[in-house]
């Protein structure tokens, strides 16, 4: 019909998504389409440009380490804006196109990945309808239509939130053990659960070291032995009152009382081991 297209344009656009779960995503953007010109004969006979938003799913799959191949499948709501010289007059209308798209995305950082992307849109517009419109029933020939498809190659960079270095783990608390050994006759008389009035000047300077490791909540476990005279039961029972009475001295100088354990031993676990089986007497 005497008409010839100029294909070529340069398109642009912004977009942004969510990730629905890892190997599936959905996309909303705005994008610009480019610009047509047509001519008829060597005279310019019409301009069209399109723009507009589009939504799509986008499935992918990680091929690489970081390197990503995806598809797009959606739709894409497209304004036409015609221009016609001849007259001067313009027009426009709206119309949704079938979006299809495949493209590679690459990971810079955890967060910033750097993709190229094909991108197709069936028959965008419809410019017969607007040059109707306006009255012209002919400008494209009897039987002839102007409703093209639009490709596109591109190339983006994507900000992903959320995706940045995680912090790291908060370190291990330290441990810091600490064992103090008392003799019984520097803490008690014989056969006795109360304190020597000697003894607290010997459990201050104990309590003084442990403030000193600069523990924010210590615990402390105190254990009680006592010797091999005398019947077990009545030992072990002995052995208990005496950690209690070193524990409850620890606790009124300030430790928490809820890290504080007392733990009575007697016979069947000496605070000598084995080392005074073999003597007579012990």
């Amino acid at each position: 019909n005497g008409y010839g297209i100029n294909r070529n344009s340069v398109t642009y656009g912004v977009f942004g998504g969510y990730q629905i779960i890892d190997n599936l995503a959905v996309e909303l953007g705005y994008d610009y389409f480019g610009r047509v010109r047509g001519k008829e004969q060597e005279f310019r006979a019409f301009k069209h440009s399109a723009h507009g938003t589009h939504l799509s799913l986008k499935p992918s799959y990680e091929v690489l380490n970081g390197l990503d191949v995806y598809g797009k499948v959606g739709a894409a709501l497209v304004r036409n804006d015609y221009k016609f010289y001849d007259t001067e007059d313009k027009a426009h209308n709206l119309k949704t196109s079938l979006l299809l798209g495949a493209g590679v995305e690459y990971a810079i950082l955890p967060e910033l990945a750097f993709r190229v992307e094909y991108q197709w849109l069936s028959r965008v517009g419809n410019a017969n309808k607007a040059a109707q419109k306006r009255g012209d029933t002919a400008m494209f020939g009897p039987g002839s239509t102007y409703s093209p498809d639009a490709h596109s190659v591109s190339a983006g960079i994507s900000y992903r939130f959320g995706q940045g270095a995680a912090p790291a783990p908060a370190a291990a608390p330290e441990v810091v053990t600490k064992n103090f050994a008392f003799s019984s006759d520097v803490l008690f008389d014989f056969g006795k659960a109360n304190l020597k009035p000697a003894a607290a000047q010997t459990l201050d300077a104990a309590h003084a070291e442990i403030v000193n490791l600069g523990l924010a909540n210590p615990a402390v476990q105190v254990n009680g032995y006592t010797d091999r005279i005398g019947k077990d039961a009545a030992n072990l029972t002995l052995s208990q009152k005496r950690a209690e009475t070193v524990a409850n001295y620890i606790v009124s100088k300030g430790v928490n009382p809820a890290n504080v354990t007392a733990v009575g031993y007697g016979e069947a676990n000496p605070v000598t081991g084995n080392t005074c089986d073999a003597v007579k007497g012990r």
